[in-house]
């Protein structure tokens, strides 16, 4: 016999207590946001403010957004936080597997809406008009293999930031014709791998706002378990409160923030739009004072780097620069024997302090623009 549990599981308090249970309406929609985030994942650094900022992002306000990468070990959090910003705008979490096509059709289904607007004519008192809708992507576990093997997606990451150039050209179906894809959106994604430290994405670096999670043995405050909520109708309170009087004020609070001080020009050109997304929620009181929470995230984001910059990378770094330099005006290249006795006698001099593996060199060689050829050489890839 085959039975419907549907009936037990939806809209049944006793076994899923409604979002609405949690939320206190004695404080606003924004710094609810904020309440969940933090009752829900315990964070290293008090980052809170700045991911409930990235949430509220009206993307079609907006044009030009950085992207939110939550990186940690498993368990830190990483899903759950990821989750959350997926109840917000009632969507469904992109995985690292979906292909590249998948991703796209459901993006720009969901980029605008049909709005039915009054008609002066009474033959037809209303008229659907599409509008460009505000919209958001959250995915789960991407790592370097994923940009490597699908390019196409690392370029919608690459484009998909400034909605002034985001426009991607694919062939049509119909020959002789080109089809063009709208790339930009709020991303969120997070990983194990630490994607912001890997020089071959460097140009992704510049777009992102990093924020670390990590694993604690011990959690003195009682979380929240967001997989036993019911979150249906949560998404409407965000399109409620990006209303049209919102909308205005988001868009005054924009256009006045021409002298902000405290930032890179590159942190300032991701900034922006975010800012005005603060203030306008109620989450920074000003300027100020969501610059400096900005910069303690952007601070972080330049330390890891540094710090994670291996000395097996910094010893490659310097080897190829002297082989390129002795190479002249021809190809650089190297036995991957020769090159595996180097790095031998770094570890054996202890100036690793672990040995390195096979693939971890070739990682680096990639990186730094190096492949196999079929006579075993290290050599030098032009594009």
């Amino acid at each position: 016999m085959i039975h419907d549990y549907s009936v037990l599981l939806k809209n049944n308090p006793d076994y899923f207590p409604s979002w609405e249970q949690y939320y206190d309406l004695s404080l606003t929609y924004p710094q609810n946001l904020e309440h969940f985030f933090r009752k829900t994942v315990p964070l290293p650094y008090d980052f809170y403010k700045v991911i409930t900022v990235y949430a509220l992002i009206p993307s079609a306000l907006a044009q030009r957004v950085p992207y939110l990468f939550f990186f940690g070990v498993s368990g830190s959090g990483k899903s759950t936080l990821g989750k959350i910003i997926a109840y917000i705008h009632g969507i469904t979490i992109t995985s690292s597997e979906t292909t590249y096509a998948a991703i796209r059709n459901s993006l720009r289904e969901r980029k605008s809406k049909i709005l039915l607007v009054e008609n002066e004519d009474p033959k037809f008192p209303c008229y659907g008009k599409e509008v460009e809708a505000n919209t958001f992507m959250v995915w789960e576990d991407i790592d370097d293999r994923t940009f490597i093997k699908h390019p196409q997606i690392y370029n919608m990451f690459k484009f998909g930031c400034d909605k002034a150039c985001d426009t991607i050209q694919m062939s049509s179906e119909i020959k002789g014709k080109n089809e063009t894809f709208r790339c930009f959106s709020p991303k969120v994604f997070s990983s194990i791998h630490p994607i912001h430290t890997i020089e071959q994405f460097k140009e992704l670096r510049r777009r992102l706002i990093v924020i670390p999670t990590k694993k604690l043995e011990f959690i003195e405050q009682e979380l929240l378990d967001i997989d036993q909520i019911d979150w249906s109708g949560f998404s409407h309170k965000f399109n409620e409160f990006w209303d049209l009087k919102r909308a205005k004020v988001w868009l005054m609070t924009r256009s006045s923030l021409r002298n902000v001080k405290g930032l890179t020009s590159t942190e300032k050109a991701i900034s922006l739009d975010l800012i005005a997304t603060g203030i306008a929620a109620g989450i920074w009181s000003d300027e100020t004072v969501a610059v400096q929470d900005l910069k303690d995230c952007f601070n972080w984001l330049k330390k890891d780097v540094e710090v994670t910059q291996s000395p097996l990378r910094a010893l490659l770094e310097d080897f190829i620069k002297e082989l390129e330099k002795n190479a002249g005006d021809t190809t650089p290249f190297i036995y991957a024997q020769q090159l595996k006795a180097y790095w031998m006698c770094w570890y054996e001099k202890s100036w690793l302090i672990e040995k390195p593996t096979n693939r971890d060199v070739a990682k680096l060689m990639n990186e730094f623009g190096y492949r196999t050829n079929k006579r075993g050489q290290w050599i030098k890839h032009h594009e």
